[in-house]
C-alpha cells in the first residue's frame, strides 16, 4: 500500500469515529426526551399524549 494511501485511510477513520464520537457526546448532553421544540413541557405526560391519540 502506497502512503498517499494510508494517509487518506487514516483519515477517514478519523473523521468516522470521530464523528461517531461527536453524536455520543452530542446525545449524552441532549437526550431526546428533552430535544425539540416542545422539550420537557410539563404537560407532555404519556396519559396528555394518549388521550390526545384517542380523539
Amino acid at each position: 500500500m502506497s502512503g498517499i494511501a494510508i494517509v487518506m485511510m487514516a483519515l477517514f477513520i478519523i473523521v468516522i469515529w470521530g464523528g461517531l464520537a461527536v453524536a455520543l457526546v452530542s446525545l449524552s448532553k441532549h437526550p431526546d426526551e428533552v430535544s425539540g421544540e416542545l422539550g420537557d413541557h410539563p404537560e407532555l405526560t404519556s396519559e396528555v399524549l394518549g388521550a390526545q391519540e384517542e380523539q
